[in-house]
């Protein structure tokens, strides 16, 4: 009895053997890119709020320096906010709580701070696929008082 080997036969059965590994590993890699993609939006968007956030709370610790007394400043500190979030995009007026006051620790110091709720930014339904940051986002900015 003599043994034949026939290597064209055995190299077709190892190509169509390999056929589905591409398959495997697409199924093995894709959830991972996916997490690490969403993780990106997720982050980028989160990290967009609150530099608009900060942005907004300057502006209006800006605003508020023209005032000469604490309830013209706190009243102009206010109607920046609703301005800027008027002409923005992202936060929609009434999203966003405004708390404007001397500050309590230096009395020199008139401070703006700005809270708003990341639950409404839409991507608390990752959260059993990445993990998220805090739910609320605050930026609070102080301006010397000017002025006699």
């Amino acid at each position: 009895m003599r043994f034949e080997y026939n290597f064209q036969a055995w190299a077709g059965r190892a190509l169509r053997a390999q056929a589905g590994s591409a398959a495997v590993e697409f199924a093995l890699v894709v959830p991972a890119l996916l997490a690490l993609f969403a993780g990106i939006v997720a982050f980028g968007i989160y990290l967009g709020a609150s530099h608009n956030l900060k942005h907004i709370a300057s502006e209006a610790a800006r605003a508020s320096i023209a005032g000469v007394s604490d309830q013209e400043r706190a009243a102009l500190a206010r109607q920046r906010v609703a301005a800027a979030l008027t002409e923005g995009a992202m936060f929609k007026p009434g999203t966003v709580m405004v708390t404007v006051g001397p500050n309590p620790q230096d009395a020199s110091l008139f401070t703006v701070t700005l809270t708003f709720d990341a639950k409404s930014l839409g991507f608390s339904g990752l959260s059993g696929l990445i993990p998220l940051p805090p739910d609320l986002i605050q930026s609070t900015v102080s301006v010397r008082r000017g002025g006699l």
